[in-house]
């Protein structure tokens, strides 16, 4: 559940309380008025019908000279001892107990006073007060329903205005997390509210660590470089002892192995300090890198291709090249016989092999820095440059199963950046 919608569900939960609470106020409030006016009419019966208690021959009755103005609804019970002597009125049921004060039996008003020996007690029935009480009752309930609705309505309206910068900066991370850019920021309200201080809390974090990301760039950038001139002469000075012989042209051998593995290794660190930064952005074939590529390499395996005849696309075309060769030479490393190379609509690059594969639990592992399943299986770092171009470009990387049985690459690229 949203957090718009717990919102607005806790202010409708709220309001409807405040409503439940004064709607039953109001239903109390008018039952205990309009049964007070009905005690009101009563007593005020009872004392206009006190001049109709008469005795005659040792008995009480109801009746005597000149009737008094009494209301038709209106019904009087005489009791003496606890029994009912007289009665007049319309046909209303005698209350179940005589005692004085006003009492309610089913859906009659009883009033009782004292007369004498007797007591006279008058009747109304409710039934004009519960159809209004109802009535009220309906009133109140479709009031409520619609406050209740419409405050819904409003309050999930005002909650997603309010978390309307809140949702901006969601989506704009989401964003920068698919395609880094250390330079981008969060949008900015332009209100000084929690949410405005949380937005620019966030970009000073950004800010601090992009200059963070940057200072360990160029720190990379920095040695790779200083590295690159001292190992050019290395293996300029290895070649020239490995031409002229002598009893060490084993050791010179792998001193000079060694010292092209870490010249390798320094070329692929300034591409993959390269590759974290923004990518640049140019017209390219994605079927014509894949082949240039191929062009340059000693294959030794069978490589089956199934490229359209261009795949056009806007990216940096440098980087795309790496891309492509670390993943070929990583099939070629584990390989058996032979491998293939895919171009799909994405576009999506698919490179897979007969190789022994890649178990599920580490497909996510071969992605980190100089991670390798075999000890002599290169660098380390030629899947990690492939994940690194791959979101440069606003794309992703993920393993598959192959047909084959070895693992399959699938590349695919950011769609807003197609030609």
């Amino acid at each position: 559940m949203s957090l718009r919608l717990r919102l607005t569900l806790s202010y409708a939960l709220l309001l409807g309380l405040i409503l439940g609470g004064l709607g039953l106020f109001l239903h109390l409030s008018l039952r205990h008025s309009l049964y007070g006016a009905v005690d009101t009419t009563l007593q005020a019966a009872l004392m206009v019908a006190r001049s109709l208690v008469n005795e005659e021959d040792g008995h009480v009755r109801l009746e005597g000279e000149g009737e008094p103005p009494l209301s038709p609804d209106l019904g009087l019970f005489l009791y003496s001892q606890g029994k009912l002597l007289d009665r007049r009125g319309p046909a209303l049921p005698p209350p179940v107990r005589v005692g004085v004060g006003c009492a309610t039996w089913g859906e009659v008003r009883y009033c009782a006073l004292a007369e004498g020996g007797a007591v006279l007690v008058a009747a109304r029935s409710l039934e004009a007060v519960e159809v209004a009480l109802v009535r009220m009752d309906t009133v109140l309930l479709l009031a409520f329903l619609s406050a209740l609705a419409l405050s819904f309505l409003l309050g999930y309206g005002l909650a997603g205005q309010a978390l309307a910068p809140l949702n901006r900066m969601a989506r704009r991370a989401l964003e920068l997390a698919r395609a880094p850019d250390p330079k981008a920021r969060l949008p900015e309200p332009r209100s000084w509210d929690e949410v405005g201080r949380l937005a620019r809390a966030q970009n000073l974090l950004l800010a601090a660590l992009e200059r963070l990301v940057e200072g360990e760039r160029q720190f990379a950038r920095y040695v790779s470089h200083e590295l690159r001139t001292p190992l050019s002469v290395l293996i300029g000075r290895l070649e020239q002892a490995l031409e002229l012989g002598g009893p060490q042209r084993k050791s010179v051998e792998k001193a000079l192995e060694a010292a092209l593995h870490l010249k390798a290794l320094v070329e692929r660190l300034l591409v993959l300090v390269r590759a974290e930064a923004p990518a640049t952005r140019e017209a390219v074939d994605l079927t014509e890198i894949v082949l240039e590529v191929l062009e340059g390499m000693a294959l030794g395996k069978r490589v089956e291709l199934d490229l359209p005849p261009t795949v056009p696309y806007r990216g940096d075309a440098a980087l795309l090249k790496v891309l492509v060769r670390n993943l070929v030479e990583n099939a070629l490393r584990h390989a058996r016989t032979r491998i293939a190379l895919r171009l799909q609509p994405g576009p999506c690059i698919l490179v897979e092999d007969d190789g022994p594969g890649i178990p599920p639990e580490r497909r996510e592992e071969v992605f980190r820095p100089f991670f390798r399943l075999d000890p002599g299986g290169g660098s380390g770092l030629g899947l990690t440059l492939v994940r690194r171009v791959a979101e440069a470009h606003g794309g992703f990387v993920r393993v598959e199963e192959s047909p084959w049985g070895g693992a399959r690459f699938r590349v695919c690229l950011g769609p807003s950046e197609r030609v």
